[in-house]
C-alpha cells in the first residue's frame, strides 16, 4: 500500500504543483468543485470557482477579454530536447471561452499516516493565490514538425499579463511526429505526456514532460504500481 500512496503522490506532483494551479489533466475546471460558488480541493488548493462574464471585471481588477488580450499573438521561444537537438517552439491563444473567477487558498488535511487527530498540514505545497480560469484555444507547433496541434486548455490568470496553463496531452490524436521515445512505452501500463506553459505580455516558457506507470506488480488489493517520470523538452 505504500508503494500505491507514493505513486499518487508522485502524479500529484507532476499534475499540481508550480506552473499547474489547480485545474485537472484536461484543462477543464477543478476537480472536486463545481463551478457556482461550490468549493472543491484539488492540487493543494481549496477553491471556490463561480462564472464570470468575458467582460466583467473581476475582484482582481481586471476582465477575463483583458487577460486574452494582452497574453493574444504568437510567442515563440527555443525549445531544447531532452534526447538531444533544439528547434523553435510557438504558441498562440484562441478566443475566450468561458472564464470563473476562482477563490483558492491552501488545503488542510489530517496530517500524514500515523500523526495524531487534530493535527492539520498542508495538503501539498503549491501557489493558491486567487486567478481567473479562462478557457481558450492554444495553438503549439515546433520548427521541426514534432508539434502542429490545437488543445482546449484553461488558462491560470492571478494578473492581467500573464497565465500559466498544462494540458494532458492525446499521443493518439497529435497532428505532428512526437512519439514516446523517452521510455519505451511497451513496458508500461500507461505513459501520459504533459504540456506546461507560462506566457506574459512578451514571452513564453514551459516544458513537455511524462510518467510512464508500471503494470501491477501482481493482482488483487495487494498488487502495487510504481511511476517513471521523465523529460521530453523545455522552451
Amino acid at each position: 500500500m505504500s508503494e500505491r500512496r507514493w505513486l499518487s503522490w508522485v502524479l500529484a506532483a507532476v499534475t499540481g504543483v508550480g506552473l499547474l494551479g489547480c485545474v485537472d489533466g484536461e484543462g477543464g475546471p477543478p476537480q472536486g468543485g463545481q463551478i457556482g460558488g461550490v468549493h472543491g480541493s484539488e492540487g493543494g488548493c481549496d477553491e471556490e470557482a463561480e462564472d464570470i462574464g468575458a467582460d466583467v471585471v473581476s475582484p482582481l481588477g481586471f476582465s477575463a477579454n483583458e487577460v486574452i488580450a494582452a497574453l493574444s499573438g504568437e510567442r515563440s521561444a527555443p525549445l531544447t530536447w531532452a534526447k538531444g537537438g533544439s528547434t523553435t517552439a510557438t504558441l498562440s491563444l484562441g478566443e475566450l471561452v468561458s472564464a470563473r473567477f476562482v477563490r483558492s487558498q491552501p488545503a488542510y488535511g489530517g496530517g500524514p499516516e500515523g500523526s495524531g487527530p487534530g493535527i492539520a498540514e498542508p495538503a501539498l505545497a503549491t501557489d493558491c493565490a486567487d486567478h481567473l480560469q479562462i478557457d481558450v484555444p492554444l495553438a503549439f507547433a515546433t520548427e521541426d514538425g514534432a508539434f502542429d496541434d490545437s488543445f482546449s486548455v484553461t488558462l491560470r490568470a492571478p494578473q492581467v499579463d500573464a497565465g500559466s496553463f498544462h494540458h494532458k496531452i492525446d499521443l493518439e490524436a497529435l497532428q505532428g511526429s512526437y512519439e514516446v521515445t523517452e521510455v519505451d512505452p511497451a513496458e508500461f501500463r500507461e505513459v501520459i505526456v504533459y504540456l506546461r506553459g507560462t506566457l506574459s505580455s512578451s514571452a513564453v516558457d514551459g516544458t513537455i514532460s511524462g510518467v510512464a506507470e508500471s503494470y501491477p506488480t501482481e493482482s488483487g488489493p495487494d498488487g502495487s504500481v510504481s511511476a517513471q517520470l521523465f523529460n521530453v523538452a523545455e522552451f
